[in-house]
């Protein structure tokens, strides 16, 4: 039985930029159907109701850390389907997804969608974007759009089942490989960092144009004090990638030395993982 898509919603959690590029690149080469985006980052946005039916299609984007990123239940939770075709999208900075894939499926499903493919997608890393720094590249892109087209022509002829389960994504590097084994043991324990993984200061290059404060999910920024508020910020660094002045550092010696045992370690690039 053939399926009629009437429509295209673009949904994604994206603190700085890269997961959203990635979904709407994904989308790209479906043709002539109306698209509406709808963005979840603010809380604003993520207080309001997203109804889908059988006829509409959904793509949808997170960034993830060995799971779906913090607030996925909450950004899950505001949407709504009737039986509709979900395209899911995972984006990773070139470590590792976990069980984030794992996660996505269950939570698109129990929502009510008819997960149809889904995929991960290695984008620049969010806290340190010298690692994988170029990605996604060209290369990358094509695969996300052919992602895209094979995904909709097996949605439209009707088939709305993923053959292929997600496994879990492991990685190269031994912290990752403990941090996802956690994962595997808690899948319902929310992902948290504690504050002093997330402190961070603005410098004095702050024009305090509001930039770090419009795009925080959790208006966690006090921009007229210059100051964070560690227990509402979840640790995306969307403040640091999006700020215009390069004015926000974080000031966390655990995640310096976090990241700095993941850049020591000699890395291959990985690739897209797709499921259909």
């Amino acid at each position: 039985m053939m399926n009629e898509i009437k429509k295209i919603y673009l949904v994604y959690f994206s603190p700085s930029g890269s997961t959203e590029k990635i979904v709407k690149t994904v989308a790209s080469e479906i043709k002539g159907l109306e698209v509406e985006k709808i963005d979840l980052l603010t809380s604003a946005s993520r207080q309001k109701k997203y109804n889908f039916g059988k006829n509409d299609l959904v793509i949808f984007g997170c960034m993830t850390a060995g799971k779906l990123f913090t607030l996925s239940d909450e950004i899950f939770a505001c949407l709504e389907a009737n039986e509709t075709p979900f395209i899911g999208v995972a984006t990773f900075g070139n470590t590792y997804y976990g069980i984030a894939l794992k996660e996505m499926l269950s939570r698109a499903t129990k929502q009510g969608f008819k997960v149809a493919a889904l995929g991960a997608f290695v984008a620049r890393h969010s806290i340190d974007t010298s690692f994988a720094a170029e990605r996604p590249d060209a290369k990358d892109i094509e695969i996300m759009k052919d992602f895209g087209r094979r995904a909709y022509e097996k949605i439209l002829s009707g088939d709305l089942t993923l053959h292929t389960q997600p496994k879990t994504g492991w990685s190269n590097l031994e912290l990752g490989n403990k941090v996802i084994a956690y994962r595997e043991e808690h899948p319902d324990e929310p992902y948290a960092l504690p504050p002093s993984y997330k402190s961070k200061e603005m410098t004095d290059a702050c024009i305090q144009c509001g930039t770090c404060a419009k795009h925080c999910p959790t208006d966690a920024i006090n921009i007229a004090k210059k100051t964070f508020d560690l227990e509402k910020c979840i640790g995306c660094w969307g403040c640091i990638n999006r700020c215009p002045k390069h004015a926000i550092k974080s000031t966390s010696k655990e995640m310096a030395d976090i990241m700095k045992s993941i850049t020591d370690m000699p890395t291959t690039r990985l690739e897209p993982e797709l499921l259909f």
